[in-house]
């Protein structure tokens, strides 16, 4: 009971929040997730259809991001 584990026993202390390198930026990857989207769409070896699956989804999720992410 009177034993540490983990990062207290390695000598790491306080809140995650201290510790900004461990977090990433939410609004990056989100454009790098979208640019990921976007690269099946243009996959030429992937089903017409599966394409314009993957334009659908790049569409709505960039729209999704102007409307809520770029007005704030």
């Amino acid at each position: 009971m009177g034993t540490t584990t983990g990062a207290a026993a390695d000598g790491a202390t306080g809140t995650p929040a201290d510790q900004p390198s461990r977090f990433l930026n939410r609004h990056l990857s989100w454009l790098e997730f979208n640019a990921r989207v976007l690269v099946q769409a243009e996959d030429t070896g992937q089903r017409p259809l599966e394409r314009a699956k993957f334009l659908a989804i790049f569409s709505t999720n960039l729209d999704e991001f102007f409307e809520v992410r770029v007005a704030d």
